[in-house]
């Protein structure tokens, strides 16, 4: 009898043991399948070149950039991507580039920094998935420096000085000068190192463009270097104008504006290439206006590249006299419209007139300043208008 009693716990005692070790067993079956799941989700690398490219093609403009490495979970899907910051020195460049990212892939969202330094735009790329699943996700953001306008609201001026074509000694008699000025250039083999020392001095450089006037060729010997002609087709005209470029080193040229070219800048057909080229290059165009029929301003603007225009010729006259009435014409347009863009040349008589009006304190009451960021606080106050309205 007990010996049947000890078989019966010991068959309990079996049983138990073997239904225990069969949940055990269902316990790491289920731990094993939930890794499967997860190990079965699919990897996918997003890719970012666009972000790399912008790196790559604006290298000139950007002050630094971040690379993170992110990562996300979604759906069936382990996502990878690469996602960058980049922080640019010229707000200007935003007026290129966005321009560029325009397209179906892309989202630009636009969103102000809370300390009023800079202009953030966040990136955001469409990517499709399986039965047409899509997902925005953010690759990059994009700042752009804030010029701050002045609290005292003096009326804002960029005088553009034409016809600088080498290191001499009235350039050495301007660059004295206390107050921003903005040093147009005309590209020659000399131009590197008046370009670099504008550039320390911390004033603007500007591409002083030769291109053909109703004189040519009469005065051919006042172009001095290569020439846009009318009748050019683009592939001359770029030729001509990435030559110039290159001349002025390592200097970043963001604006043009036209040496003589009254014949050029009333041609629709030529300037409508010079423009094409200057969009591929990114350069703005100030229209110098050496004739009053010129469409340069006009079509620049209607391309979508960042445009001014002169407004008046101080030294038209050279007469010292005539200089200094001149230069307080274009403070009282200047007064009246808030700001302006004015040209000078790189003469005697206008640098001796310029010294003078400096001793008499004549630009106290103005803010002199580089032409790109004239451009930039015109587009913020018009921008602000509009959002207003």
């Amino acid at each position: 009898m007990e010996r049947k009693v000890q078989k019966v716990i010991l068959l309990l005692v079996f049983f138990v043991f073997l239904l225990g070790g069969c949940k055990e067993e269902k316990k790491i079956e289920k731990h094993i399948d939930e890794n499967k799941i997860i190990n079965e989700k699919s990897i996918v690398v997003l890719d970012t070149k666009i972000a790399g490219d912008i790196i790559k093609d604006y290298e000139k403009d950007i002050e630094r950039y971040i690379v993170e490495d992110r990562k996300e979970s979604y759906r069936d899907y382990v996502l990878n991507w690469k996602f960058y910051s980049i922080y640019f020195k010229n707000p200007l460049t935003k007026y290129f580039l966005l321009e560029k990212l325009k397209s179906e892939e892309l989202i630009v969202d636009r969103v102000r920094s809370s300390q009023g330094i800079s202009e953030k735009y966040q990136i955001f790329r469409k990517y499709r998935f399986s039965e047409g699943d899509e997902k925005n996700i953010k690759i990059a953001n994009l700042y752009f420096p804030i010029n701050k306008v002045n609290a005292d609201n003096l009326p804002k001026i960029a005088f553009v000085v034409d016809d600088v074509v080498e290191d001499n000694f009235w350039t050495h008699e301007l660059l004295n000068f206390p107050y921003t000025l903005n040093i147009s250039i005309i590209p020659t083999r000399k131009t590197k190192d008046i370009a670099e020392k504008v550039s320390k001095r911390g004033w603007e450089v500007l591409m002083h463009l030769p291109m053909e006037s109703i004189s040519y060729p009469r005065d051919a010997k006042y172009l001095v270097s290569e020439a846009i002609m009318v009748g050019m087709d683009e592939v001359e005209i770029e030729n001509i104008i990435k030559t110039h470029l290159e001349r002025f080193g390592n200097v970043k040229i963001s604006w043009v504006n036209n040496h003589m070219g009254s014949k050029v800048t009333q041609d629709s057909e030529t300037m409508e290439r010079v423009i094409k080229v200057f969009k591929k290059y990114n350069l703005a165009f100030l229209d110098s206006r050496t004739i009053l029929n010129s469409v340069g301003y006009k079509m620049a603007n209607r391309s979508g590249i960042p445009a001014l225009e002169n407004m008046l010729f101080i030294d038209h006259e050279n007469d010292e006299e005539r200089i200094k009435a001149r230069f307080i014409q274009a403070v009282n347009i200047a007064k009246k419209r808030g700001w302006g863009v004015f040209i000078l040349h790189l003469r005697p008589k206008t640098i001796k007139v310029l010294n003078e009006l400096d001793k008499e304190g004549f630009f106290n009451d103005l803010d002199l300043v580089r032409i790109s960021d004239l451009y930039e606080v015109i587009s913020e106050h018009s921008s602000g208008l509009a959002l207003k309205n």
